[in-house]
């Protein structure tokens, strides 16, 4: 999965949790495009974010059960395939995610 795509569907579900307005699983996990167990893989990550997410089968709504912020910023510049290499116990390591993305350490 694409990080920036993550982060900004990790917004977007904030977004809703926040103003009350997912919906049932099923539904909140269509307004995502996820499946249903995608969502609950998503949620847990938020849940780790320290966020105090509950579920209200009466409103069939997803909340914060407590007042919750949730800030996520994120930066990308592109560099050379020369400026990729760091030096790691006197070794070249070029850090990339599963995908394929190559990341920083910084």
């Amino acid at each position: 999965m694409n990080f920036v795509k993550q982060i900004e569907r990790i917004k977007k579900m904030h977004k809703l949790i926040s103003s009350e307005k997912t919906g049932t699983p099923v539904v909140f996990a269509r307004k995502l495009n996820l499946s249903r167990s995608q969502l609950y893989n998503e949620l847990e990550i938020i849940k780790e974010l320290g966020a105090p997410l509950k579920y209200c089968k009466k409103r069939e709504s997803f909340y914060y059960e407590t007042s919750f912020e949730l800030i996520l910023h994120y930066s990308l510049k592109t560099i050379k395939n020369e400026e990729s290499m760091e030096i790691f116990a006197g070794s070249n390591f070029r850090p990339i995610l599963l995908d394929g993305t190559l990341i920083s350490l910084l």
